[in-house]
This record gives C-alpha cells, structure tokens and sequence, in this order.
C-alpha cells in the first residue's frame, strides 16, 4: 500500500513543484517593463465601462471579445497596472502546467504528463506570452481544457460528457482567439 502512495504521491509532488516555479517565473517580473503598443490597447479597452469596452472591440481589435470581458472582470478586481492587467495572463499560463499533465496522462502516461508539464513550465514563448496582457496565454489555457475533453473522448467512445465538454471549450477558444481554428479543427475531424 505505501509503495503505490509513493508511486502517486511522487508524480503530485513533481507537477506541484512545476506549478509553483511556473507560478514563480510568470508573476516575478510581470512589472519589468512598461505596456507594449498593443498592451496599451487592451489597457484602454479594459478602462472603459463594459458596454462601452464592447462596442470598441470590433474597431480597434481582430479578435473575439472574451479575453476581453474576462480580463475587465478581472481589473475590476485587480486594477489596471502592469501587474493587474499582466496577472490574468500569468494565472492562465500557470494552470497550463496542470492541464497539459493531465491531458497527456489522459492520452499517453504519467512519464509523458511528467515531460509535456516541464516544456510548458519551459517554453519561452509561453512563459513571455504568460507575461502579456492579451488574449494568447488564456487562449493555449482554453484550447489546452478543450484538449484534454478530446482526449477523454477518444478514451471513452460513446460517453456524452467528454464531447459536450469538448464542444464547449472548443467554442471558447474560438470565441478567445481565432487562431484556436488551428486546433479545434483538426479534432473535429
């Protein structure tokens, strides 16, 4: 009994301390640099009021509008700094960590879950994209669920909740970012 608490309690310890150092590499230096020209849009986005944010999206941004109204939902909360604005993309590619463990202990195995958890702990286009106040961190977190919802799928021909869930989070990257067609394209075929 013990050595199959270890053989679980083993892969845990390894994705938390992932998360952690992910955590720690994202949120570190989210204040280090000023907004960038198209951070600086989503900043003037996020400062107006929602309806007004809303009605702005379609002439000054080519992507759908849910980064956005989650992101104002966010500084509301948080203020509209370089740290506020900054955090949701660095939560969201924190989270990412677990969701690609998970996804690919779902298809793969946990030695496969272990590597996928580190190289996005690692990437350095996630980790610099994870310190942007746009919409690409919260996309790869969306598309990366909608994965693992695939993944359950393949798994368990027949079972509904899979592919509901799969339909679901398909159609919020989408609604996140129009580049989620590359992925959630393929799937459904």
């Amino acid at each position: 009994m013990k050595a199959r608490a270890d053989k679980v309690g083993r892969p845990v310890l390894w994705v938390t301390v992932l998360t952690a150092l992910t955590a720690l590499v994202r949120f570190a230096t989210l204040d280090l640099q000023s907004f960038d020209p198209d951070e600086g849009v989503t900043v003037l986005l996020l400062r107006l009021d929602l309806g007004g944010m809303l009605s702005t999206i379609p002439d000054t941004e080519s992507t759908p509008p849910v980064y956005y109204t989650l992101a104002w939902l966010w500084t509301q909360v948080v203020g509209t700094g370089e740290v506020g604005v900054r955090s949701l993309s660095a939560l969201a590619g924190t989270a990412t960590v677990l969701v690609a463990y998970l996804a690919a202990r779902e298809l793969v195995a946990e030695r496969a879950a272990l590597i996928a958890a580190a190289l996005v702990a690692t990437s350095p286009f996630l980790i610099w994209y994870s310190q942007e106040a746009r919409a690409y961190s919260l996309l790869v977190l969306v598309a990366a669920v909608a994965f693992l919802f695939f993944g359950r799928a393949l798994r368990r021909p027949g079972a509904t909740a899979p592919l509901v869930g799969w339909a679901i989070l398909s159609a919020l990257a989408l609604a996140t970012h129009y580049f989620a067609v590359l992925v959630v394209a393929p799937q459904a075929v």
